[in-house]
């Protein structure tokens, strides 16, 4: 009997793979210098699951997954290298081409071909017209008079490339009109997160908020925000949800300022806004986000008591059970970056082409900073940075470093050619230390002792006066 029923269990399994569809992406991506691509789907739940590819001397790449169970946008990225705004489905088959010297290269030549590529000609189309208008307005510096237009204008071009790619009889794509849909709710979803954004950002009464908000309401929304269908929409949960708490906020607080000083006004206005699963899915990435932005101990056990309320709010027994999951992950991370642990392990290559390891500084204490080539506050510290190396690069008892996280190759060397840094330069290619050492935010910076623990995990800056005083301390142990 135990046979049997194992038999027909591997059997229903081998049964309903079969007839679950796979998604395939694969392609070729010149003058790369990654050695891998990270695609991100959402589940049923609506929990992130990340894919990995790895691309070979070539460029080319190649997934089937299994993980992708309903129509979605996504994106591929690893460091500087991303294609963003693709559409994926069961069944999907893509071969994505192009040039990756660099983004705007490859936003230009990008092409996508394949079972699914009709839909994705709707990105191809708007992204064509950008490159060509070659329109760098920042929309949330502009003042009302000049927003307005800008978002007619951006809603007219993109309602019209809809219209034109969606308006054909679809041969191999039966995700067809559900992405009709979903690009619709986007559109809506974006440029009227702009005009909330910029009211909650503005100086504005009362009374000008909800009438300039009354009398420019994207139709969708002119009956309330809140609708499960909508969740299809990734601009709707990612920027239309957040920004409407804010502006709801701000729009109590001037009408009412200790209404928002309560404890619980801000669980209480996410009840009175979104229900169903609009508000599992709010209150699920709120706590996630809360969880990831801590990066100690201490600020983890804070975040945990001022989001329970939450946390309890969800109704969904799957997204609670992998929130738990998230904190204890996140507690685990924390646990090892605690002062006085050892600091996690690492071996890196250096702009020079040398190896180096952690261990290769013992008896030394470390200054380290944490990077990037596209982190303008990164590097508006280097003078700083230079600054404070300089008056102790004669000390044979302090090393200093600087190790680019979420990084191109390209590109930080590139960087490096501008700054012309002197000190030690460690490039972070995997991810490895952007994870042990939780840079959640960068510039992050570390003062590891001569024994190789932890002073300070969050050290001040190297314009920070406070930075002398702990070296100095650190060497005089």
């Amino acid at each position: 009997m135990l046979c049997i029923f194992v038999l027909c269990f591997f059997t229903h399994v081998i049964a309903q793979q079969k007839k679950a569809e796979p998604l395939i992406i694969q392609g070729k991506l010149s003058n790369t210098t990654e050695k891998m691509l990270k695609i991100f789907f959402e589940d049923e739940n609506g929990k992130m699951i990340i894919d990995t590819m790895k691309i070979n001397d070539a460029g080319e790449f190649y997934l089937k997954t299994y993980h992708i169970k309903k129509p979605q946008r996504t994106s591929m990225q690893q460091n500087s290298l991303q294609i963003n705004r693709i559409y994926v489905a069961p069944g999907y088959n893509l071969t994505i081409t192009g040039d990756a010297t660099n983004y705007s290269t490859l936003l230009k030549t990008r092409k996508i071909t394949g079972i699914g590529a009709e839909t994705n000609q709707y990105r191809q189309k708007i992204d064509s017209t950008m490159v060509a208008r070659n329109d760098h307005t920042e929309w949330f510096e502009l003042k009302l008079d000049e927003l307005l237009p800008y978002i007619t204008k951006t809603r007219a071009l993109n309602d019209s490339v809809l219209n034109v790619v969606f308006n054909q009889k679809p041969k191999l794509d039966k995700y067809f009109n559900v992405f009709r849909k979903l690009i619709d709710i986007d559109n809506q979803s974006i440029t009227y997160y702009m005009l909330l954004q910029h009211l909650e950002m503005g100086k504005y009464s009362y009374q000008q908020m909800t009438d300039i908000a009354k009398q420019n309401t994207p139709t969708l929304f002119a009956g309330g925000i809140s609708n499960d269908v909508y969740l299809i929409s990734e601009d709707y949960k990612t920027w239309l949800l957040p920004v409407y708490i804010s502006y709801t906020k701000k729009l109590d607080g001037l009408k009412d300022s200790s209404l928002v000083k309560q404890p619980d006004y801000l669980l209480n206005i996410i009840n009175k806004l979104y229900t169903g699963k609009v508000k599992d899915n709010y209150l699920y990435h709120s706590v996630i986000s809360g969880i990831s932005r801590a990066s100690s101990i201490e600020q983890l056990n804070i975040a945990k008591k001022e989001l329970q309320p939450r946390f309890d709010a969800i109704q969904h027994t799957g997204l609670k059970k992998d929130i738990t999951n998230t904190f204890n992950e996140k507690e685990n991370q924390l646990m090892l970056v605690q002062i006085g642990q050892p600091a996690p392990a690492f071996t890196l290559p250096s702009d020079k082409g040398k190896t180096y390891s952690l261990a290769d500084f013992k008896g030394k204490v470390i200054y380290i900073d944490l990077w990037a080539s596209w982190c303008a506050p990164c590097r508006a510290e280097i003078p700083n940075y230079k600054t404070l190396y300089e008056k102790y690069k004669d000390n044979s008892q302090v090393a200093f470093m600087a190790i680019a996280v979420f990084d191109g190759d390209r590109e930080w060397r590139k960087a490096l050619e501008e700054e012309k840094p002197t000190w030690l330069q460690l490039y972070d290619s995997g991810g490895v230390i952007a994870r042990s050492y939780v840079a959640n935010a960068i510039p992050k910076y570390i003062l590891i002792d001569k024994n190789g623990k932890v002073v300070n995990f969050n050290a001040p800056g190297p314009g920070n006066p406070d930075i002398r005083k702990l070296i100095d301390a650190e060497i005089a142990r």
